[in-house]
């Protein structure tokens, strides 16, 4: 089935009693509610208990998490689900975004493209979070490019910020790419499209992949741990670098 098509399927299971007449008053964390339901339309599948932890999804004894940030928060389920289990984590990032405005009443204040998109290459920094998983061979990585709706609603001040606009909500509508990783090699795949050089420093690798010099510093010490590129002398106070 088309990815796409799978999406639609779960965005309609995924908002079904979730009242829509009123735009930016979703329930909080639909992008993950939605994503279980694209990763199985049966809910029977969901929030399924292993031991003392509760798991995402489950299909035939593949465990799915899906996480939007903060890997570190994987760890302990990491540790026990992967004794027994493989574990796919799901990384939804938003390729392109929409941002809705509204006030605390809900009301629509404005509608506008986002500037930002996302480079699949940022997940290093979550896996730097998990480094000593990373070359257990049932641990998995899903990453999917996503057009995304995001609701924010405007925030009176408190003494603890300043007023201005919250993140509410997000809710996925389109698959663009999906990069799912299974093994180092596919870690390799996605420096392909960067034009890296034969031999680079980290600021070479920063400019080529688009990632501030501190993401890219954080990569290439992940890609080094994965074998995937290796240091092979220094130029001055930089390390120089190739892929293996």
């Amino acid at each position: 089935m088309d990815e796409n098509i799978k999406l639609s399927l779960a965005l309609e299971k995924g908002l079904k009693d979730i009242e829509k007449d009123k735009i930016g008053l979703l329930k909080e964390h639909t992008l993950h509610r939605v994503l279980k339901f694209y990763l199985s339309l049966d809910d029977a599948n969901h929030e399924i208990k292993i031991g003392r932890m509760y798991a995402d999804v489950v299909l035939d004894n593949h465990i799915y998490e899906i996480q939007t940030k903060s890997f570190n928060l994987m760890r302990k389920k990491l540790e026990f689900f992967l004794k027994e289990h493989e574990v796919t984590i799901v990384y939804p990032m938003a390729l392109n975004k929409v941002i809705y405005l509204t006030n605390d009443y809900g009301e629509l204040v404005s509608v506008k493209k986002s500037p930002k998109h996302a480079n699949p290459l940022e997940i290093f920094w979550e896996l730097y979070k998990i480094k000593n998983f990373l070359l257990d061979k049932n641990l998995h990585f899903k990453i999917l490019m996503l057009d995304i709706d995001e609701y924010r609603i405007e925030k009176e001040k408190t003494w603890k910020r300043r007023k201005g606009f919250e993140r509410e909500n997000q809710v996925p509508k389109k698959i663009n790419h999906i990069y799912d990783i299974n093994t180092t090699s596919d870690f390799k795949d996605l420096l392909l499209k960067y034009n890296l050089k034969e031999v680079f420093t980290s600021k070479d690798f920063s400019k080529s992949t688009k990632l501030n010099i501190k993401k890219a510093t954080t990569a290439l010490n992940v890609l080094t741990h994965l074998n995937v590129v290796e240091r092979i002398g220094k130029e001055k106070n930089s390390y120089l670098y190739r892929v293996v």
